[in-house]
């Protein structure tokens, strides 16, 4: 089958694919394409990854193929793979909220190096004072986001992120030819879902759905059809 997600954040990496292949029940020969707002800093293990939008736009085209990377037709075994029902919406304020944090993980190593040296030692005083640092500033940034015009100010961003991305789903042929050659097109954050509902209305065939969930259910139930439909001599 052919899948095609839709995605406007900028937290979509190579493992997160995996996972969200995992959870959809997909196998190898599934073939996955991505639609999407913002360019990955890595290239993602799908068939295919346009980037839409007035804001990419280059020359006349809506739509601009990024570089993908080579799936693996054997994966590695994994022990446990993170659920995912349904991706949140990243905007530029939270993209990195919740990500694996390598500079943390930084300190702790070097507060390990340095837990044997004496409280006034000149290398672990200055380790304190980048890690007091750093706390300081997630506290100013929690504090920040619970604010009441921060929210404002995000919603406002996503709303206009929502229409920019629906009209690139309306208006990119690419898009449309992709879509159109899918078995199911999914809606994965917030943002995207007006453009699903574009697509559904712009481009005949394929179901559109909005959630990992729903998308589960229904290829579930498209298996079980083809097990249960009868031989044709």
């Amino acid at each position: 089958m052919k899948i095609v997600l839709l995605w406007t954040g900028r937290g979509l990496r190579p493992e997160s694919v995996e996972e969200l292949r995992a959870n959809m029940g997909l196998i190898d020969l599934d073939e996955v394409c991505l639609i999407a707002w913002q360019p990955s800093s890595l290239p993602l293990p799908v068939s295919r990854h346009l980037v839409i939008g007035l804001h990419r736009r280059a020359g006349r085209s809506l739509a601009t193929d990024q570089r993908v990377e080579l799936r693996h037709l054997t994966p590695m075994p994994v022990d446990e793979v993170t659920g995912i029902d349904e991706v949140p919406a990243v905007d530029d304020a939270t993209a990195t909220e919740g990500a694996p944090d390598a500079a943390t993980a930084a300190l702790a190593t070097a507060a390990n190096r340095t837990a044997h040296l004496p409280v006034l030692h000149p290398s672990r005083v200055r380790q304190a004072v980048v890690w007091r640092a750093r706390r300081v500033k997630r506290t100013a940034s929690r504090r920040v986001k619970r604010h009441p015009l921060f929210r404002v100010v995000r919603n406002q961003r996503s709303s206009r992120t929502a229409l920019g991305f629906a009209t690139g789903c309306l208006l990119a042929r690419k898009v449309h030819d992709m879509a159109r050659d899918a078995d199911l097109v999914v809606g994965l954050d917030t943002a995207s879902h007006r453009g699903a509902w574009a697509l559904a209305q712009k481009v005949p065939g394929p179901p559109v759905v909005i959630g990992v969930p729903a998308a589960k259910r229904l290829l579930e139930q498209h298996q079980l059809a083809g097990r249960t439909a009868p031989d044709r001599d």
